[in-house]
């Protein structure tokens, strides 16, 4: 079942405090599981940064054990020669850039989100802007270090069952504490191109030509409106004249103000962060004033997501939840998504971000993407949908077309399938397999038990 290990091994045999101090700390999970174990109760986790799973805001919490990993935030080393770095599974994404810059390297995929951690990134799912070219943050990763349902201390590496099913497990297979992944050159700034269509056609034409001519670093778009489409492309560089977007305009408004932009490459990075994409706006938090009086305490997506939790119930009258999701289309049907999409919901922005998904994950359904040939998916992001009084659940309309398309809905939200049309997506056989090897006693609880 194992390979040789080339990464995380080698580094925690070296004797440094670093190394020493992540054994102690992974030995200590793996005797709690083992407790655990004895007692029958079911785990999850307890992490330092808060959860972006939507499916806590305004539910009961679960009432499994928890295990604390708050510790887990050590970057243990960064080889700049290799581009590779291995570093606990409770790094956010903030902490990691800030240190990679500093060797003129960033990760290949680094979500727009500030306290969003690494395992978090391989056991939901990621995508950026650098997607085009990478994929999502598992396409880059080359070892994890975990702790099994056993008690056992496990490293796995690409192309071995568990190491593939552990993207997109949420949690549900085991325990990651430690990752080994590539990194990319970067430079001190990126330099921003908004380039404004008034169709669709225009906009997806654009995008293929990027995609295939891999001519640029960044690229995602915005959807303001049916006749504003806005493709934001972008390339680092070593200098630039001047550097913002102002604290007082949201970033996804200067997209259609501005024709270029220049922006540090940890301040683009993160440039949606500020103002959760667009949903501050929720909350008034758009207008002047309110920024400069309350945004210390209300503007940044952890904060937004600790309001949301507490006025959910004011909020919301109709009950239900906001419609929060990611979806993934193959390019070739993402017109017909879309099409969709404007009828049925109508509501904007919406975050568009082209995918290279080659090859196809193992956790889906093999005969699932049965006769597409596509490498390009779309993901299609809504966020703070208001679902109207028409009696109808607007995830379960979702889940209904994005199936019909052969896209796949990520899971970070409020999921409705039946389980025989679950495993239909998800690869069950391959899911039970690993599942039996390393969780034979569900622990972790079953991945869609957990989510739907």
């Amino acid at each position: 079942m194992k390979k040789k290990q080339i990464y995380i091994e080698s580094l925690l045999k070296k004797k440094t405090g670093e190394s020493a101090g992540h054994r102690q700390r992974v030995e200590r999970v793996a005797g709690q599981v083992k407790t655990f174990l004895e007692t029958g109760n079911r785990i999850s986790i307890q992490k330092a940064s808060l959860s972006h799973m939507v499916n806590s805001l305004g539910k009961r919490k679960n009432e499994a054990a928890k295990i604390n990993i708050r510790d887990f935030v050590n970057i243990l080393s960064i080889d700049p020669e290799r581009r590779i770095c291995i570093a606990e599974s409770g790094v956010t994404f903030s902490k990691l850039v800030r240190e990679t810059l500093k060797y003129n390297l960033v990760p290949k995929c680094v979500p727009e989100i500030k306290s969003i951690t690494l395992g978090g990134t391989v056991s939901g799912c990621s995508v950026e802007s650098m997607s085009f070219k990478h994929g999502g943050f598992y396409d880059s990763c080359l070892e994890f270090e975990i702790v099994t349902g056993r008690g056992d201390i496990l490293t796995c590496s690409r192309g071995e069952d568990t190491f593939e099913m552990l993207h997109a497990s949420f949690g549900t297979l085991g325990i990651i504490t430690t990752i080994a992944f590539e990194l990319v050159p970067a430079k001190p700034y990126v330099h921003l191109d908004f380039h404004k269509y008034d169709s669709l056609a225009g906009f997806q034409d654009a995008m293929v030509d990027h995609f295939t001519g891999q001519d640029i670093d960044f690229m995602d778009g915005i959807v303001h409106s049916p006749a504003q489409f806005v493709l934001c492309t972008g390339s680092f560089v070593d200098n630039a004249p001047y550097t913002g977007t102002s604290y007082w305009t949201p970033y996804y408004k200067s997209t259609l103000k501005r024709r270029q932009d220049y922006l540090r490459t940890y301040d683009y990075f993160f440039r949606y962060d500020r103002d959760g994409f667009w949903v501050s706006g929720k909350y008034g938090m758009e207008n002047k004033l309110l920024r400069l009086l309350l945004g210390p305490f209300v503007l940044g997506f952890d904060n937004m997501l600790n309001l949301a939790e507490i006025l959910f119930f004011l909020t919301n009258r109709t009950g239900k939840p906001y419609v929060i999701v990611d979806v993934l289309i193959p390019f070739t049907k993402s017109r017909d998504f879309y099409e969709w999409y404007e009828k049925e919901f109508n509501y904007f922005p919406l975050w568009v971000v082209p995918y290279r998904h080659d090859p196809y994950y193992k956790w889906v359904n093999p005969g699932f993407f049965r006769g597409l040939t596509d490498n390009l998916f779309i993901d299609f992001a809504i966020y703070a949908f208001k679902q109207p009084r028409d009696g109808r659940n607007y995830y379960r309309l979702l889940e209904e077309k994005v199936k019909e398309l052969q896209g796949v809905k990520i899971l970070i939200s409020h999921n409705f399938y039946q389980e025989e049309e679950f495993w239909e997506i998800h690869n069950k056989a391959l899911y039970d397999k690993v599942k039996s090897q390393i969780d034979p006693h569900n622990l972790f609880r079953n991945l869609y038990t957990k989510l739907c």
